[in-house]
């Protein structure tokens, strides 16, 4: 399920998009943040806690869609 989704502001990645995904009741048990360049680059990356992925989520500075 989508937890948020939203496009970073600033920074290395400006203007990339970005979604939350929560698995914790699927197969991965954890949370993962998906980056989608507009080359159609796309890096996901895992996080087992959500401490851990709002820890790298202080990295970005994101605008969220509400």
């Amino acid at each position: 399920m989508i937890l948020h989704s939203g496009t970073i502001a600033a920074g290395e990645y400006a203007g990339w998009e970005i979604q939350i995904i929560d698995d914790t009741q699927g197969d991965t048990g954890g949370f993962y943040l998906i980056l989608q360049g507009g080359n159609s680059e796309i890096f996901d990356y895992w996080f087992e806690k959500k401490e851990y992925l709002d820890n790298q989520l202080g990295d970005y500075n994101v605008k969220w869609n509400s």
